[in-house]
Parts: structure tokens; C-alpha cells; sequence
């Protein structure tokens, strides 16, 4: 139920199940889950979140992972040790320790003399080599020399490449380095902004501070801030220093001034939930409160709609903070209406309520997932499956681990 503030860096450490579990869906759906795999060049995922199905190969007793359709069909037989959801045609796969791909028709390609290979949208992909790391196409040809301690997906189409003093090239699709040729500053973004707005820090002082420099290399602001966010929104940054938070433009402007204690990281129906003084309300992007502080806990609002908490139980208001679901639910994971339904618990069991506040599928799942293109990913005993908004199941609750539907496509383990 916290939608505070979350920080770029919990896009990398999220936990195993998790990180997995992602969507191609509405981008303000994916943000209200805590990632943003959208194709293009300011939402596109750190790969540091998306190597994670690479940090450890499973043994050959593990279950094998497969995909299938949304009918629940096989496509793909489960043969693959690891297996990343499809990137357009492809998804990463390995399989008996070789790192390769899969195309949607099951073709399969590897390459014997890389390891750690992964490709996310485009032709242009990472690899190690003899220790270390540079690009590669899909033919396997090198497209760099392999000298980096570590390259990282920077957007759609961009690469941040590590060099031996920790600092970063920022490479396009065929190897040519586009910023910090000559490693002058040291980039704290883990993707490549749409606006090629650049976060990068200097010790000032013994204080390390952040600041903004765009793609040519000239800086926006000087680093004064203990921190800055990139959210989903094209005009605004977080900013935060001495535990207080606020806005910046991509003009390196303050328009909302450092003055509150969390705030959260979506801006919907221009609101932004923000705690001062130990009370949430909502703001609009010229600082004016919109919705008074009188909440213990608020999150952004989706559709028209926020769960805020009064006392021990949560309810939803709209945006002129009238009660639409009386204050009687529990705290949830997912606080949001997807497809016009939200998950809620009772006795350590999930179900699905509607925007009135009625159930209307019951509460018989041990783990519920929001609505997404009309299919809910739960789990009973350990099964997991989908069921549709009439808690219909069309997969069917019975396999070991099921992913997100991505594209109409679902990998499965088995």
C-alpha cells in the first residue's frame, strides 16, 4: 500500500518472484507495480533488473521453462534452464549453459563464444568474453572490443558501458560512444531519458550531490541535491536533501519547493500524494493542495481513483475526495483498480473487489495479482494459474510458476 517514493535502485534489488512477474501493459499500471518495461528510450528497464534471471543458472533437476498463448496452448516446449519473456521476436533463453534466443516460432540460436548474453528490443545485445564485457548483433559479430567491467542496458537503443574506474561511456546500437567520451562525469540514471537528461554526481565537500547534464554534454544544474529521481512524468524530477523532498523541471527549476516528507512517485489526473507534518494530501504540479492532509497513508491516484487510509483500514476517494469505497479494507499490495476490479484480503486469503466496494470474485487465493489485458495471475497450494473477471480459470491453476502475460505470450515452468 506505500506508494512513497521508490527509487530507481529498487528497480534493481527487487526480490527473485517479483522481478519476474513483469507486464506490457498501460504505463501507468506498470509504475503503480514498481517497473517500467516500456519500449522507449525513458522507460526502458535497467538490465541490471532484467539480468537477473542470468545471475544464477538453474541445474538440470529444476523445472525447464516453456510459453505459451493466453489460451493456455503450448508454443514453446519447456526445454530452457533460463528464459527471458519475448522483446518483440526474441527472448533470451539458455539452455545446457549456452546463452542464445528464441525466436516466436521456436527457432533457436546460440553462441558458443559469449556467455552472459542478453538482448532486450533491437538487434544490438550484451555479452562477456575472456572476463569482459561489449556488444554484440544477433549474428554473434562484436560491435565493440570486449573491455568493459560491465555494460548495462541505458534505454531502448543505448548502452552504459563501465570502464575500469567505475565511470561510463554511454554507447548507441552500434558501438559508437554518444556521451562522456572522455568520462568526465559519473552517471547515476540507469536509463537513457527521453529528454537525454543525464543524473550524474560529484563529491563536493566530502558531500556527494547529484545534478542534471544533457546528451552534449552541457549541465542543466550543478550538483546540489542528495538525490534525483527520474519518475513517470516528462516535465518533473524528484529532488530530495536533508530528508525532504520536492520537484524540479528538466530546466533544473525547483517549482515544488523541498518541503515535505514523502512523496509519491506517480503524478495521475495532475495529484500528487505527499506527507507532511505526519499527514498525507494531494497537490498539483504548481504545489497547491488539492486534497487536504488528513490521511495516514495515500497512494496516487489511477483511473480517478486513490486508496488512502484512515485509522487501521483503507478506502478509495476521487478526485474531489469524496468516499467511493467505505474505509473497511485491509492494506494491500496493489493499491489500484485494473480493469475495474482491485485485489483485497481477508484472513490471509485474496480477492477482487469492484469500484463500489462489492466482492466480486471471493476470497479463495493464497497470492492475486492485479488485472491485466483482462487476466489475473493467483495462486492456490502453490498452483498457479489465470482466472478472468468472472473468476473463471483459462489457464488452468496447476502449474509451478507462471509469468506475467507479455504480448499474448506466457512462460511457464514445468
Amino acid at each position: 500500500m506505500k506508494n512513497k517514493l521508490i527509487i530507481l535502485f529498487f528497480l534493481i534489488t527487487i526480490n527473485w518472484t517479483f522481478s519476474q512477474e513483469k507486464i506490457k501493459a498501460d504505463i501507468d499500471i506498470i509504475n503503480f507495480l514498481g517497473r517500467i518495461p516500456q519500449k522507449t528510450e525513458s522507460n526502458s528497464l535497467s538490465d541490471n533488473l532484467l539480468r537477473i534471471l542470468y545471475y544464477k543458472i538453474q541445474p538440470k533437476e529444476y523445472p525447464k521453462i516453456g510459453y505459451l498463448n493466453t489460451k493456455g496452448e503450448k508454443i514453446i516446449e519447456p526445454k530452457f534452464n533460463m528464459g527471458s519473456e519475448f522483446y518483440d521476436d526474441y527472448a533470451n533463453v539458455i539452455k545446457d549453459s549456452l546463452y542464445g534466443y528464441v525466436s516466436k516460432d521456436g527457432k533457436e540460436n546460440y553462441f558458443e563464444n559469449y556467455t552472459d548474453v542478453f538482448f532486450y528490443y533491437g538487434n544490438t545485445g550484451i555479452a562477456k568474453k575472456n572476463g569482459r564485457y561489449g556488444l554484440i548483433n544477433r549474428k554473434g559479430d562484436s560491435l565493440t572490443v570486449f573491455k568493459y567491467t560491465m555494460v548495462s542496458n541505458f534505454g531502448f537503443n543505448h548502452f552504459k558501458c563501465q570502464t575500469e574506474n567505475k565511470k561510463s561511456h554511454i554507447l548507441d546500437s552500434n558501438g559508437k560512444i554518444i556521451f562522456n567520451k572522455d568520462l568526465e562525469f559519473d552517471i547515476q540514471s540507469h536509463y537513457f531519458e527521453k529528454d537525454s537528461i543525464i543524473i550524474f554526481r560529484e563529491t563536493i565537500d566530502k558531500n556527494k550531490l547529484n545534478g542534471l547534464v544533457n546528451i552534449d554534454g552541457k549541465v542543466i544544474i550543478e550538483p546540489k541535491y542528495e538525490n534525483i529521481f527520474f519518475i513517470n512524468d516528462s516535465e518533473l524530477y524528484i529532488v530530495q536533501n536533508k530528508k525532504k523532498y520536492g520537484f524540479i523541471n528538466k530546466y533544473g527549476k525547483e517549482v515544488i519547493p523541498l518541503i515535505y516528507d514523502k512523496v509519491g512517485f506517480n503524478i495521475n489526473e495532475n495529484l500528487i500524494p505527499v506527507l507532511k507534518d505526519g499527514k498525507w494530501g494531494y497537490i498539483t504540479r504548481e504545489n497547491e493542495t488539492k486534497i487536504p492532509f488528513e490521511y495516514d497513508d495515500a497512494s496516487a491516484f489511477l483511473n480517478g481513483l486513490a486508496f488512502v487510509k484512515k485509522g487501521e483500514n483503507y478506502g478509495c476517494i476521487n478526485t474531489k475526495n469524496k468516499v467511493k469505497v467505505k474505509f473497511n479494507l485491509k492494506e494491500t499490495k496493489y493499491p489500484f483498480f485494473t480493469n475495474d476490479l482491485a485485489i483485497f484480503e481477508e484472513n490471509g486469503k485474496y480477492g477482487f473487489i469492484n469500484k463500489k466496494g462489492k466482492i466480486k470474485i471471493p476470497v479463495i487465493y493464497d497470492k492475486a495479482f492485479p488485472f491485466i489485458n483482462e487476466l489475473a495471475y493467483v495462486e492456490i497450494d502453490g498452483k498457479v494459474g489465470y482466472i478472468n473477471k468472472n473468476g473463471k480459470e483459462i489457464i488452468p491453476v496447476k502449474y509451478k510458476q507462471l509469468w506475467f502475460e507479455n504480448d499474448g505470450i506466457i512462460r511457464y515452468a514445468d
